[in-house]
């Protein structure tokens, strides 16, 4: 595995104790400038990953979260995700999940590009290439 090569790492504040690094957060709908895990499948305003989760009993929630470079990201294990795939926010927990091109209209955004491949099992560490870009497909 190529592991993480962060090329830009901020500290964010969450808008509430995030217990995971390695999962996608996005802009929080609440509190600007703030993070927070995605509320559903296929979320928009991709942020980026944590790297360390909040420390118990934060005042703050304050963590880093790498915005771009190649990120380890935790997969959610519906399906297994090959090198190559286009890679999407899975769930409420910032998990990712492959997208399969497809036509159509829905718009959904993808978190970027998987450099390493991992079987269907939840929680396995995939490379990212973090490319935050809009889909539009089924």
């Amino acid at each position: 595995m190529a592991k993480q090569t962060p090329l830009f790492v901020k500290t964010f504040q969450a808008d509430t104790a995030i217990a995971n690094a390695n999962v996608v957060v996005v802009a929080s709908g609440t509190n600007a400038g703030n993070v927070a895990l995605p509320a559903a499948a296929n979320a928009t305003k991709i942020v980026g990953v944590t790297l360390e989760a909040v420390p118990s009993g934060s005042a703050t929630n304050s963590l880093p979260i790498q915005t771009d470079g190649i990120a380890q990201i935790q997969t959610d294990g519906a399906a297994s995700i090959a090198a190559g795939d286009y890679l999407a926010v899975a769930n409420s927990s910032g998990q990712i999940k492959t997208v399969v091109p497809a036509t159509g209209t829905v718009v959904r955004q993808l978190v970027g590009i998987a450099l390493s491949s991992a079987a269907n099992t939840a929680g396995l560490l995939v490379d990212v290439l973090l490319q935050p870009n809009v889909y539009i497909g089924a």
